[in-house]
């Protein structure tokens, strides 16, 4: 019955898209209303929610409207998706934590390593972001681990639960933790030593901050200030950006369907403390507002960040996580990034940045309006 819901809706969302694009408004009203009653259908709460937002972009480019703000958000929290499959996405970022490395012969002089993540663990199946690194022979190298979280987490962390988390871990891949874990309640990068070598884990945490200019350009000074070893990204796929209105819109809607399909499937319970938002572009008139940034705009950020790519190859990867009949797939690469999905619904990006040789100047005025 859910599936035949979403058909029903796509179809009217589809067809009133195709009649606005003509200019067809009095066929665009009918087919509005008729989405609206569709979309009041209590059993399909969520998705009714998402089909209202996607109605309202469509009245917003049908007459050139241009509200203050028009955000749809669903309380949940998108790091379950990694920490379900985190031993297959694991993976992947320990062989880049590797190969950088061993590129750097990071450990040579005991350097020590300093991670820093903005997902915490909360359950025992749950791997600490300490399974990202490759397991070590010998004398295990020195370690310490930061977590950096939002105000509202603190009354939930509990840190002698999180300390056997590490532990373990520790113990799993031969390192030595140096004193005890350190959690910051705040909304951007850890202190760090000169001598550290630094890897830093983004966690659907960027995304967030693209909305306001300013905040994006603290973070990336910041970032480029602790001059990290490794930036590890993991974030919402959103590269809909067909010249087509229609196949744009249709690709957009789906993701946001298809996601919540996902939640619900895993029993990933919506709750009151997370938020997650649609992947939905914003028509006001004939101008598309991304609310979130594609591949390329990933890339331009990075760049003036002073970072560039480090290539993600797409069978390598393949050989690590699809071997697994688990829930995360790699649907495929795009700009060297991977793209993690579900059943054919490409839903998040996995990427890994590291500094350019040459040292450029950080310019984000290009970049303001934009985002």
């Amino acid at each position: 019955m859910a599936s035949s819901f979403s058909h029903t809706a796509l179809r009217l969302l589809l067809s009133c898209t195709k009649a606005i694009e003509v200019g067809d408004l009095k066929s665009a009203d009918a087919f509005l209303q008729n989405i609206w009653i569709l979309a009041d259908e209590r059993p399909y709460l969520y998705k009714s929610r998402v089909v209202k937002y996607f109605a309202d972009a469509l009245v917003r480019r049908a007459y050139g409207l241009h509200p203050a703000s028009s955000n749809l958000t669903f309380h949940v929290d998108p790091a379950s998706y990694y920490h379900y499959d985190s031993n297959r996405i694991n993976g992947v970022i320990e062989n880049v934590i590797h190969g950088a490395l061993m590129e750097k012969n990071a450990l040579m002089g005991n350097r020590r390593l300093h991670l820093i993540d903005f997902s915490i663990p909360y359950y025992c199946f749950q791997n600490s972001v300490l399974r990202t690194l490759p397991t070590f022979s010998g004398d295990p190298p020195p370690v310490r681990v930061s977590y950096i979280l939002p105000p509202f987490l603190k009354k939930y962390v509990d840190f002698s639960r999180q300390m056997e988390f590490l532990t373990r871990d520790a113990k799993g891949v031969n390192v030595k933790l140096e004193d005890e874990f350190k959690v910051v309640y705040a909304n951007s990068l850890a202190e760090v030593d000169e001598y550290e070598m630094v890897v830093v884990y983004y966690k659907f945490k960027l995304d967030k901050l693209v909305r306001d200019a300013k905040a994006m350009e603290r973070e990336l000074v910041r970032l480029k200030e602790i001059n990290p070893t490794i930036v590890i990204m993991l974030d919402f796929y959103s590269n809909h950006t067909h010249s087509n209105f229609l196949t744009c819109f249709k690709d957009s809607l789906l993701y946001s369907l298809k996601t919540v399909d996902w939640w619900w499937e895993l029993d990933l319970y919506f709750d009151d403390e997370y938020e997650w938002e649609c992947n939905i572009e914003a028509w006001e008139g004939n101008n598309v507002i991304r609310r979130h940034p594609t591949l390329t705009e990933w890339q331009h950020l990075f760049s003036m960040a002073g970072f560039s790519r480090i290539p993600l190859n797409h069978r390598k990867a393949i050989d690590l996580i699809d071997k697994f009949d688990r829930f995360v797939k790699i649907m495929g690469e795009e700009e060297e990034c991977l793209i993690l999905g579900y059943k054919e619904c490409r839903m998040f990006i996995l990427s890994a940045w590291k500094p350019k040789v040459e040292d450029e100047h950080l310019n984000f005025n290009s970049s303001n309006d934009k985002f």
